[in-house]
């Protein structure tokens, strides 16, 4: 019986990545994080919060995913969730309807199935499918970019300046008389989307070029390529008298210069009061823009 312990042992420590983690657990992976364990009266471990150290590539698909629920901002005690499902495809059909183009990634989930060992004090994770996390904790996935050619029309529309003018109806004038020049209004409406799509980008699109910036920064980091053309905005206005100015941008991203692919990024929807002058996030991304600041 000693003997088998003993190989047991000597097993886990050529298969661990870490004799000790900063709660005093092996763990088979550098990627693999126990910040806290529960223990009872006999000083024996049943449960452990288990923390996944991951980073992505393309890095935006990490958008698709609740970093909390995940264990990757924050650990999940294994009692409480020993299973993780990373969907990368969830929300794709809201973000289609809502942008005309979205990712659909490959492979779309990745499971992670967290296990421990008391005997040998090992904490061990098994991914389906197998392999799809390198041993860096590098998660590399392949996508594909569907569009929606008609709700990419109906932003075009929604995204050109300067908005239609039109021609107020006019009184004949006298047959004698040379004709008049017609007198070009702009509807209020469109005036007000103009002022609001320009007050969003003078209060905040320095914030969303920050944004865009450190995405920039971390495509580097990942030895890929993140080419940004430019920043448009849609306005909407609203029922009590202000806008929703949503902003996307348009940009160039691959492995390297010679593969890119074209994609649409979300930088953001916006609440616009024109009396007050006030820009404030109105979704998530919105949110994640300022909170950066």
């Amino acid at each position: 019986m000693k003997k088998v312990i003993l190989g047991a042992i000597a097993v886990c420590v050529a298969g661990c990545y870490t004799p000790l983690n900063n709660s005093g657990v092996a763990t088979t992976k550098p990627w693999i994080e126990i910040p806290a364990k529960r223990v009872d009266f006999d000083g024996k471990q049943y449960d452990s919060c288990v923390q996944f150290k991951l980073r992505f590539w393309p890095q935006e698909a990490v958008e698709r995913l609740d970093l909390q629920q995940s264990c990757i901002s924050a650990c999940c005690w294994r009692s409480e969730q020993d299973e993780i499902t990373l969907d990368f495809n969830k929300n794709f059909e809201e973000e289609l309807l809502h942008y005309g183009v979205a990712r659909k990634y490959t492979p779309g989930k990745i499971t992670l199935k967290v296990t421990h060992s008391n005997l040998v004090n090992v904490t061990k994770v098994t991914t389906d499918p197998r392999g799809a996390i390198k041993n860096s904790g590098l998660i590399k996935l392949s996508y594909t970019t569907v569009r929606d050619e008609a709700r990419l029309a109906q932003i075009e529309q929604e995204l050109a300046l300067p908005p239609e003018e039109y021609v107020a109806p006019q009184a004949q004038p006298p047959a004698q008389s040379t004709t008049a020049k017609p007198v070009v209004v702009k509807p209020a409406q469109d005036v007000g989307i103009l002022r609001a799509k320009a007050l969003a980008q003078r209060k905040v699109g320095v914030a969303i070029d920050n944004y865009f910036y450190a995405m920039n920064k971390t495509y580097r980091q990942q030895e890929a390529v993140f080419i940004l053309s430019s920043r448009l905005f849609s306005a909407q206005l609203q029922p009590d008298g202000t806008y929703q100015v949503t902003c996307h941008a348009k940009a160039r991203t691959g492995i390297d210069e010679k593969h890119l692919n074209l994609s649409n990024f979300p930088c953001g929807v916006w609440l616009v009061d024109l009396n007050t002058q006030l820009v404030l996030p109105d979704d998530k991304k919105a949110r994640q823009i300022v909170n950066q600041l």
